[in-house]
């Protein structure tokens, strides 16, 4: 008997052939007429061609969510550092949040992580140099003679609304606002006979007799052009100019990657 001959395999190419030539409207006893080979194989290679358009267009759909899902994620950190620059917050390190990681390999030479740096550094500094405010205005509230008469009983210092208030206005002042004003915003309201309640902006100064009312508006009124001269306030001009600067750059750099939507480069989340 002789021996049955092996046909040769079927290419994927000639597969893909006869899945095109089908969908222009060749039946398989056509293919098979002309291509000489049995109507079966056509059949059966056909199918296996839809089979495999199917899947890869699949696994093409599942990938492509995949990868705007991750550059959804990706912007969303975006924007949280934008929201971290305009509430003047530190920016948390990449260790701490994976996708700040993931953008940085994304993006390993942008100028972002270098003002980022820069910006917690500067945050940092301004923090430590505020904490020191309320003992170097003690201080020198202290040096001065005017102040002993609106000494608080309970803590035999200077009454903390007013170190309270000087603070407040340096932090002002150093971020370019006019802050209180003592023409404006300084008022007296009678409490009882001979007292009064002495209130500067926000600041409530508590129930004092009328004569040291005049006294704490003395002192504030000498301490105020004073404190612009001092180290400390310099320094914190210097540093919260320092923060804006970097602000208005980190905010270009972000702007960019959000108009574009797209981050180049990959990293370690990426899908591919």
């Amino acid at each position: 008997m002789p021996k049955r001959r092996k046909l040769p395999a079927i290419k994927p190419e000639k597969r893909l052939e006869w899945s095109k030539r089908s969908e222009l409207g060749e039946t398989p006893p056509q293919i098979a007429e002309v291509d000489h080979v049995d109507v079966r194989t056509v059949r059966k290679h056909i199918e296996l061609a839809r089979m495999e358009r199917d899947v890869k267009e699949a696994r093409s759909a599942v990938l492509r969510n995949a990868l705007e899902a991750h550059y959804r994620d990706l912007l969303d950190t975006v924007r949280d550092i934008e929201s971290w620059i305009t509430a003047e917050s530190p920016a948390p390190l990449e260790k701490d949040v994976p996708l700040m990681f993931g953008l940085r390999q994304h993006m390993p030479r942008s100028r972002l992580w270098e003002n980022l740096r820069r910006w917690n550094q500067t945050l940092q500094e301004l923090a430590e140099l505020e904490a020191k405010l309320p003992q170097r205005v003690q201080e020198e509230v202290d040096k001065d003679g005017s102040p002993k008469g609106i000494v608080s009983h309970d803590s035999n210092e200077v009454i903390p609304a007013t170190k309270e208030v000087l603070v407040h206005q340096v932090k002002q002042w150093a971020r370019g606002s006019k802050g209180l004003m003592l023409d404006r915003n300084f008022r007296l309201e009678k409490a009882s006979e001979g007292r009064v309640r002495v209130i500067y902006g926000f600041s409530h100064f508590g129930e004092v007799e009328e004569s040291q009312a005049g006294t704490i508006k003395s002192v504030i009124s000498d301490f105020e052009p004073k404190i612009k001269q001092w180290p400390e306030y310099l320094e914190m001009e210097k540093l919260v100019n320092r923060i804006s600067r970097l602000g208005i750059a980190i905010r270009e750099l972000l702007t960019v990657i959000l108009l574009r939507r797209i981050v180049p480069g990959k990293c370690k989340f990426c899908p591919l």
